[in-house]
């Protein structure tokens, strides 16, 4: 298979650096629009653009992300989404906040590949506000748009159906990735409870190695030693 990049460079980290540039592009572009009400087209574009590059790229490399099918099902489902707002300009809107999402997004690559505790604590608070409770919120909101639609129609049978079942869909896939959220951070609390265990064994045993052997006040400043350690660890 054709490969673009070079053997040394890794396709996770260009991955993450590119998306790290663009969403901040299009999350400036998204807040211009939802602020001023002008510039969508440029927004349309380039979230187009993006998306297929993207695609394109997970396709070629599916090693750059964890569950390419997931990502790639993600960005065709998005991209013919978006046709919806462009055919329709008085829903662009639906767009507008949909890609509020991409916010988290940028916050997940920033807590991988540039660290500190800020943007982990914004990730965790992003990834509840937006993916758990305002995307389940929006299928409700598009589904009283469809009935709207449909009223004015004449027929339930309109495009702006497609809006909450697409929408659905994608809060779907947020659960799911909730879910392996969780069961990540669960097993790495569980890992760091083990070392923290097996690391408290090993001091109480020195601890009784030598109250047996030292005797006195040797045993008694082992002691001191051992408890001094064990309290830093908790």
């Amino acid at each position: 298979m054709f490969k673009l990049l070079h053997p040394r460079w890794d396709p996770v980290a260009l991955h993450d650096y590119f998306n790290l540039v663009v969403i901040a592009i299009l999350n400036v572009e998204n807040l211009t629009y939802l602020a001023t009400g002008k510039g969508f087209e440029l927004f349309f574009t380039s979230a187009m653009v993006y998306f297929l590059l993207d695609t394109i790229f997970v396709g070629v490399y599916p090693q750059s992300v964890k569950s390419p099918v997931v990502i790639l099902s993600h960005h065709i489902c998005t991209a013919l989404y978006m046709l919806i707002p462009y055919n329709y300009p008085h829903y662009q809107w639906c767009m507008a906040y949909c890609m509020l999402v991409e916010i988290n997004t940028w916050l997940l690559i920033a807590r991988r590949q540039l660290g500190g505790k800020v943007f982990e604590v914004l990730f965790y608070i992003s990834w509840v506000l937006l993916r758990n409770i305002f995307y389940p919120y929006l299928i409700w909101a598009f589904y009283k748009e469809w009935q709207l639609e449909t009223q004015l129609a004449g027929t339930p049978w309109n495009w702006i159906l497609v809006t909450p079942v697409c929408q659905a869909f994608l809060t779907g896939l947020n659960y799911h990735w909730t879910l392996q959220l969780v069961v990540k951070v669960a097993q790495r609390g569980g890992k760091y409870g083990k070392h923290l265990r097996k690391r408290r064994s090993a001091l109480s045993s020195m601890a009784d190695v030598g109250s047996s052997s030292g005797g006195g006040s040797s045993a008694a400043s082992s002691s001191s030693s051992i408890s001094s350690q064990l309290s830093k660890q908790t």
